[in-house]
C-alpha cells in the first residue's frame, strides 16, 4: 500500500516537471518566435551601374529589419587578386536576453572611398562579392544569409574633349553659345558656369559635335569659373577651358511698396487657387509665405518643365518683345518689400514686365509648343512655351486676370479684359535659370 502511494506521487511529480517543461518550451517559443524569421538581408547599391572609373563613387545599403545584422563582408576581385573591403561583426542579444534581437538593422557603407583606399585600379572586368547575415536561429542558429555578386568593368580613362570655338562674349546675366568635340563614349557633357550646369547638344549631322548655350547667372560672383565638362557612364571626368570675356553688371534695386488694399486683393485670390498656402492669420503674413515658400515653388516647377525641352529648335529667328508693349520692370530687380514703413521681404525679379492696353492679344515671343497654361502661383494666369532644346519663354499675367484663348505652336495668345493697362512678364529660361532677355529679343528692350 505504501508503495503504491510513492509511486502515485512520484509520477504526480514527474507529471508537474513535465507540465512545467512543456509550458516553459511555449513560453520560451513565444518569447523567441521573432528570432526564427526566415527573412535575409537586404542589400542594395544606391545606382545602377556597369563601370565604374578610377575614383568611383558607389554606395552600398544593407538592411535588416527583424532579428538585426549580424556579420558583413564585401570583398573586390580582379582578375587574380581579391581584396577585402569590408569584414564587419555587429553583436547580437546575450543568452539573458535571447528573445530580443540585434540593435544594427542597417549599414550604409562608402564602396567608392574604400575601392580607391585599398586597391590600385586596373582597367578591365572586376567583380565585387557581398556576404551579409542576421541574428536569426534559422540554418542551426547560422542566420539567413544573403550572398551577392555584382560584375563590372573598371573604365579608367576619361572620355576625349577638344574646344573647336574660339571667342566668346558674355554679358552678366546673359548667355553665350561653346562648340565642342566629344568621343562617343561621354555620356553628359555641357558646360559648367559656376554652381549652375548646361548640357550640351548635338550640332548637326555628327554625333560628336556638341554646342552649349550657357548663361552666366546675374547672381554668382564674377570670377566664378566656365569650363566645359565631359563625363562617361564610369564617371571619368574631362575638363576644358575655353576663352571668354566677361562683363560684369550692376542690377538695380529697387523698393516696392506693399498696402492693405493690394493684400485685400492679391492674397485671398491666390490663395483660392493654391490650396498649399495656408491662411497666417494676417494678411502681410499670408502675402509673406505666398511670396517667399510659393514662388520658390513655381521657380521649381518652371526648372523641371524646362528641363524637357525638345531636342531639336522650335524657335525661328529673333525673340519678340511684345509689341506696343512698355518696360515696367527689368531682369534682375533687386526688389525690397516695405509694408508700413518697414522691411519685410526681399526678392529678386527674373523676367521682364511689360505692360499695354486692354483687349490687346498677347503674342508668342517666338515658334514654340506649350507646355503650360493655367493658374500658376504668384503669376497668376500663365502660359509658359517650350522653343527647344533649350530656350522657355513665359507669359504671364498678375493675378486677377481671366485667361482666354490658346491658338497654338508659335501663336498662343491670351486676351485680358482689363479696363486698364497690367503688367505681363517675359522670362527667357536656359536650362532651368532665368537670364537676361536683351540679346534674344528682336526689339530693344530698355
Amino acid at each position: 500500500m505504501k508503495e503504491s502511494a510513492n509511486t502515485s506521487r512520484g509520477i504526480g511529480a514527474l507529471l508537474v516537471l513535465l507540465i512545467l517543461f512543456v509550458l516553459m518550451l511555449i513560453v520560451g517559443f513565444a518569447l523567441s518566435f521573432k528570432r526564427w524569421e526566415g527573412q535575409p538581408p537586404a542589400v542594395r547599391f544606391d545606382r545602377e551601374f556597369r563601370s565604374l572609373g578610377r575614383k568611383p563613387a558607389l554606395s552600398l545599403q544593407i538592411e535588416d529589419a527583424g532579428n538585426g545584422l549580424s556579420k558583413v563582408a564585401v570583398s573586390l576581385k580582379q582578375k587574380d587578386q581579391s581584396v577585402p573591403l569590408v569584414e564587419e561583426s555587429y553583436p547580437g542579444p546575450s543568452l539573458f536576453t535571447f528573445w530580443r534581437t540585434g540593435e544594427k538593422k542597417s549599414a550604409t557603407i562608402d564602396l567608392g572611398k574604400l575601392i580607391a583606399e585599398k586597391y590600385k585600379v586596373q582597367d578591365g572586368p572586376a567583380s565585387l562579392l557581398i556576404t551579409a547575415s542576421d541574428h536569426s536561429w534559422r540554418g542551426f542558429f547560422g542566420g539567413n544569409q544573403t550572398q551577392q555578386q555584382r560584375d563590372f568593368v573598371f573604365d579608367i580613362y576619361p572620355p576625349r574633349l577638344e574646344v573647336l570655338s574660339s571667342q566668346h562674349y558674355i554679358n552678366q546675366g546673359g548667355s553665350e553659345c561653346v562648340v565642342y568635340r566629344v568621343s562617343p563614349d561621354a555620356e553628359v557633357s555641357g558646360v559648367q558656369a559656376g554652381p549652375n550646369f548646361f548640357p550640351g547638344y548635338p550640332a548637326g549631322s555628327d554625333p560628336n559635335l556638341r554646342f552649349a548655350l550657357f548663361a552666366f547667372a546675374y547672381n554668382i560672383p564674377e570670377n566664378s569659373p566656365l569650363k566645359i565638362v565631359a563625363r562617361d557612364g564610369a564617371g571619368n571626368e574631362a575638363i576644358a577651358g575655353f576663352w571668354y570675356k566677361l562683363f560684369p553688371k550692376k542690377f538695380r534695386s529697387r523698393p516696392i511698396p506693399l498696402d492693405d488694399g493690394f493684400l485685400q486683393k492679391v492674397v485671398p485670390e491666390v490663395m483660392s487657387h493654391t490650396p498649399s498656402i495656408q491662411d497666417q492669420g494676417e494678411l502681410i503674413k499670408t502675402f509673406l509665405e505666398i511670396n517667399t515658400k510659393l514662388r520658390k515653388a513655381n521657380h521649381n516647377q518652371i526648372t523641371e518643365l524646362s528641363r524637357k525641352s525638345a531636342p531639336q529648335f522650335l524657335w525661328d529667328g529673333a525673340f519678340l518683345q511684345l509689341s506696343n508693349s512698355q518696360v515696367e520692370s527689368l531682369f534682375a530687380d533687386h526688389r525690397t518689400y516695405v509694408y508700413q514703413g518697414k522691411e519685410v521681404d526681399r526678392q529678386d525679379h527674373v523676367g521682364f514686365d511689360l505692360s499695354v492696353t486692354q483687349q490687346y492679344p498677347i503674342e508668342a515671343a517666338n515658334d514654340g509648343v506649350v507646355l503650360l497654361a493655367d493658374y500658376f502661383g504668384i503669376y497668376g494666369n500663365a502660359v509658359l512655351i517650350d522653343h527647344g532644346p533649350i530656350w522657355t519663354s513665359e507669359f504671364q499675367r498678375g493675378a486677377g486676370w481671366p485667361a482666354g484663348e490658346e491658338e497654338g505652336r508659335g501663336g498662343t495668345e491670351w486676351r485680358h479684359r482689363s479696363s486698364r493697362r497690367r503688367p505681363l512678364a517675359l522670362w527667357i529660361i536656359l536650362a532651368g535659370r532665368a537670364r537676361q532677355p536683351d540679346g534674344m529679343v528682336g526689339r530693344q528692350v530698355d
